[in-house]
């Protein structure tokens, strides 16, 4: 009998181990196996590709100076491009003023003519003396013609300054209670000048009775007419002369590059006209890249690589950001002379496209997880969370519960999340479905 009770017993043991071997065969199949990853807080870092272009922000415009109103220069020959780099002293372009050789030949017989009838009344008057009275008067009357040119101007600045203000004149003088300090201040210079004007009216009124003779005062006008022209011909003629050398030359005011040619050869220039654009002194040239088809905010300082596939590079960083007059955001790439050689020169980068690579790293941290291991779409996103737990038998198991998170960005295979995960474990790649509560496993060694 107890020999029967020892193989009962073994018998017993036996179902016993081989239903534990089974059941956990059946968990081994019927449990979701899982790759656990741990949740860690980074900066998120990502390549940037962009491309951009040669510009220059500080640019200065070049005409012909000089120029008045009416006047015109012929464009004899361009002698600069666009991207090309010029020295203080590069002649830009070549031209003639229109006109101007006909113009200098009708100052000079102007000025001929009135030197030679200057010389004609010289030699006609040539005994005639001045007495004292008369060069009294003439002084009195030199004197009076500049007080009264002196009065006009104050009496004018007054009426304009009081109209600016909206004060009306009354008499053309301010009506009482004006307090304002500069009308004040402009009838007072009216004033001075008024009394100045008399006394120079007395002054000349009293030569004027001493008498003077008709033909004195005939001479002195004439002789002042001839030299008034005379000197007006000739400064016109130096005037013209500078400006006939600018045309035949209008030569780089410093080193720096040109940005933009906008004439041809049988142009004409005007006043106004802007002949070349080039960059300002000791300005700089940048690569912009615009950066609208990303949402990441560039800061001054990120690394940047530019330069074309396969060809030479550089590697600088962003010195200024900003926004186009379309609204578009950009960064610049402050550029070197060297640089740009490097990059295959001013006019190439000006007109053709380099490949602008900004290194990326967020300012602040984050919590970083493999993308695979955040689930859902759009602003419903989750991720299951592994925990120990255990179950009835009282083994140690692994369960996930579901928790919303939000996705700030994906960068290849890495996700951004602004909810703090800070080292926990969360399951991903698992071989089937699983749900909150699931009980999983790691995939097996």
């Amino acid at each position: 009998m107890k020999k029967f009770a020892i193989k009962g017993l073994a018998a017993l043991a036996a179902v016993v181990a081989l239903c534990m071997f089974f059941s956990g065969t059946i968990k081994t199949i019927s449990t979701a196996k899982v790759k656990i990853v741990t949740a860690k807080s980074g900066k998120l870092e990502e390549k940037l590709s962009f491309e951009g272009t040669l510009v220059f922000p500080n640019t200065e415009e070049i005409g012909v100076s000089g120029l008045s109103a009416g006047q015109s220069v012929t464009v004899r020959r361009v002698r600069v491009a666009k991207g090309r780099r010029v020295k203080a002293g590069d002649v830009l372009l070549e031209g003639e003023v229109e006109g101007l050789e006909a113009k200098l030949d009708e100052l000079t017989k102007t000025c001929e003519d009135a030197q030679k009838e200057l010389l004609e009344l010289e030699r006609k008057n040539g005994e005639m003396r001045l007495k004292r009275t008369e060069e009294l008067w003439i002084e009195a009357y030199d004197a009076l013609s500049e007080a009264k040119s002196a009065q006009l101007a104050a009496q004018t600045a007054l009426v304009v300054a009081a109209r600016m203000a909206g004060v009306e004149l009354d008499g053309g003088r301010l009506p009482e209670g004006v307090a304002d300090a500069e009308l004040l201040a402009c009838q007072q210079a009216a004033d001075d000048a008024a009394a100045a004007a008399e006394q120079a009216q007395k002054s000349f009124t009293s030569a004027n009775r001493l008498g003077i003779s008709e033909d004195v005062v005939t001479v002195i006008t004439k002789t002042r007419e001839l030299e008034a022209k005379i000197g007006d011909a000739q400064a016109q003629i130096a005037e013209l002369t500078v400006l006939r050398e600018r045309a035949r030359a209008v030569v780089a005011p410093h080193d720096g590059t040109i940005v933009e040619v906008s004439v041809k050869a049988g142009d004409s220039i005007g006043e106004q006209t802007v002949a070349v654009v080039m960059s300002a002194d000791k300005s700089r040239g940048v690569l912009r890249a615009q950066t609208e088809s990303t949402d990441r905010r560039i800061e001054k300082g990120t690394q940047v690589e530019a330069g074309s596939d396969g060809g030479k590079t550089v590697t600088k960083k962003v010195t200024d950001t900003g926004v186009t007059e379309e609204g578009k955001p950009y960064v610049d790439i402050e550029l070197s002379d060297k640089d740009i050689t490097n990059l295959g020169g001013a006019a190439s980068l000006m007109s053709t496209p380099v490949k602008v690579t900004v290194s990326y790293r967020a300012s602040s941290s984050t919590t970083l997880l493999p993308v695979s291991a955040v689930r859902g779409t759009g602003e419903q996103r989750y991720v299951y969370v592994v925990s120990d737990t255990q179950n009835a038998l009282g083994e140690q198991t692994l369960k996930v519960t579901k928790q919303d998170v939000k996705v700030l960005a994906e960068v290849g295979g890495t996700a951004s999340l602004e909810t703090d995960l800070s080292r926990q474990r969360i399951a991903y790649m698992e071989d089937r479905p699983i749900e909150d509560g699931s009980e999983v496993m790691l995939y097996a060694k």
